[in-house]
């Protein structure tokens, strides 16, 4: 029994090896979270704190219009041709540009519908520019980590990231500003210094390249024609 375990883990190391990179900073992410909870939910009022909660999934939401897609194609170029990372790396900006006249639009009209009467313009704001633009770009950078087969870079980038809300979130109770509009400013304070994080530190070394020819093409493939469902980029969130 032990050498069939033996033989099984050889033939299959690669990616036993790649799932453990990708689970292993479970545990760490677990705690901070629920650090980053408590601080928070401890601080602002609970009518506060739902409103945090509402606009930071809507802000989830709306961030999947970012590049109106084009993360999926870029994903599958870093899994199936690597050497093309920083041509598609160059569409998903240009495409991301391109998205937030539709992204503004889609927020001032989701903030006059839902939240207009309960905060601030600017505290919206600060709510969506740090899910749409801060985190929804982190999270293209794990993506094409992970496509690259860089698990434990992607994982590792995710706990660095959840570490610096946990930060952020402990820093605001012990200075006790315990207001909405307050909140909002640590929070996107701690995802903008994740992105630059991700950026300088974690993205592949790319040459950025512009090819209008080739974006076109996957595009359609992947976000404004017909696609198959692809188990693997539902699971990573695309």
């Amino acid at each position: 029994m032990h050498h069939r375990i033996k033989a099984l883990y050889l033939r299959h190391r690669a990616l036993v090896h790649a799932y453990l990179s990708m689970t292993g900073g479970s545990a760490g992410r677990l705690v901070l979270s629920l650090a980053y909870f408590i601080a928070v939910a401890n601080t602002l009022s609970i009518a506060d704190f739902g409103l945090f909660a509402t606009a930071s999934a809507a802000g989830i939401m709306i961030s999947r219009a970012l590049a109106f897609g084009f993360m999926s194609p870029l994903y599958r170029v870093a899994t199936v041709k690597p050497l093309l990372v920083g041509t598609y790396s160059a569409g998903f900006l240009v495409g991301a540009l391109l998205s937030l006249p539709v992204i503004a639009l889609i927020c001032v009209g989701t903030f006059i519908a839902l939240f207009s009467r309960d905060m601030s313009a600017g505290t919206f704001a600060a709510f969506m520019a740090a899910e749409i633009i801060c985190w929804r770009g982190l999270e293209t950078a794990v993506i094409v980590l992970n496509g690259l087969g860089r698990f434990g870079r992607g994982a590792l980038l995710v706990v660095i990231a959840t570490a610096i809300r946990t930060a952020a979130a402990l820093l605001f109770a012990l200075l006790q500003v315990n207001t909405l509009g307050a909140w909002s400013q640590f929070y996107l304070a701690a995802n903008a210094i994740s992105l630059v994080i991700a950026l300088v530190l974690f993205y592949p070394r790319v040459r950025l390249r512009w090819q209008p020819r080739l974006y076109f093409r996957r595009w359609g493939d992947f976000g404004l024609g017909r696609r198959r469902r692809n188990p693997l980029l539902h699971s990573v969130g695309v």
